[in-house]
């Protein structure tokens, strides 16, 4: 919508001119299911939380803004070593960045960056909460092959996230580049 509202403002498209067509997923690869197995061996033991995100590891995907939010969503949970874990599926030239703030803050034991991988359905069914932290979307296929994996969604409040994320209904909506507000969200579903 935001798109479709753009040509016809912006630039002068007649409203009769412009299509929309919103993504479809597969359902017989992305579907509901847990299985820690895709994950590396004792990385998320029983009981743990696995925050997810898969994509490009580049700037307008702000993957610096979830690594950020994980750091401040740990300093708040006292058992945060035992409890929580990161995966970030995806590969990019933020990735020494992302390396650097989880060495810093000393979490790097609980994150996981494996890169590009060809499993994705599979990582999905590993995870336990999916998040977009992007400062720009259209319609994010990520979201909707999480949401078809039943996964309770994070995202920022940009592009066409806010026609997939249903706040209090199947996930959370954030301003972009805030990890304040990531954290408090992911805290919500964590709790």
């Amino acid at each position: 919508a935001e798109l479709a509202a753009y040509l016809e403002q912006a630039v002068g498209v007649a409203p009769s001119r412009i299509t929309r067509i919103i993504n479809g997923v597969d359902s017989e690869r992305f579907h509901p299911g847990q299985d820690r197995s895709p994950l590396p061996p004792g990385f998320a033991p029983p009981g743990t939380w696995v925050i997810g995100a898969v994509g490009r590891l580049e700037k307008v995907k702000d993957h610096p803004n979830l690594v950020q939010a994980f750091i401040r969503l740990a300093g708040t949970l006292p058992d945060a070593r035992q409890r929580l874990r990161l995966a970030i599926i995806g590969e990019g030239s933020t990735r020494p960045t992302l390396e650097t703030l989880l060495d810093t803050a000393g979490l790097r034991e609980l994150a996981w960056l494996p890169g590009a991988r060809d499993d994705v359905p599979e990582l999905l069914r590993a995870m336990d909460l999916f998040a977009l932290p992007s400062q720009a979307e259209g319609i994010s296929n990520t979201i909707l092959e999480a949401m078809a994996c039943g996964l309770p969604v994070v995202a920022t409040a940009v592009g066409g996230n806010a026609e997939l994320v249903v706040a209090g209904a199947t996930g959370r909506l954030v301003p972009a580049s805030d990890p304040q507000a990531l954290a408090a969200a992911m805290r919500e579903f964590v709790e």
